[in-house]
C-alpha cells in the first residue's frame, strides 16, 4: 500500500484540515462565552461546548504543527514490543 501521507499535497491538506478544526473550536468556544452559563449549574450545553472546543482545538493544533509527520512510524524499545 502506498504511503499517501508522505506527499506534500497530503501535508498541506492535513494542515488545512487543522485550520478547519481551529475554526470549529473558535465557534464552539465563542458560543459558550455568548451563552454565559451559570457558575453554580452550568448545564449540559456548556459541558458539550467546552468539550468540543477543547478537543477540536487540540486536534487542530496537532494537525497544523505536525502535518504529515503526525503519521510517522516510530521505533519502540525492546521492552515495549512484547
Amino acid at each position: 500500500m502506498a504511503a499517501w501521507h508522505r506527499s506534500w499535497k497530503a501535508d498541506i491538506g492535513l494542515r488545512l484540515f487543522g485550520l478547519v478544526w481551529w475554526a470549529v473550536a473558535f465557534a464552539a468556544l465563542s458560543h459558550l462565552f455568548a451563552v454565559r452559563p451559570s457558575a453554580r449549574t452550568p448545564g449540559a450545553l456548556a459541558y458539550v461546548l467546552a468539550a468540543v472546543g477543547f478537543l477540536s482545538a487540540s486536534a487542530g493544533t496537532a494537525l497544523c504543527f505536525w502535518g504529515h509527520h503526525l503519521l510517522d512510524d516510530i521505533e519502540l524499545g525492546a521492552r515495549w514490543r512484547e
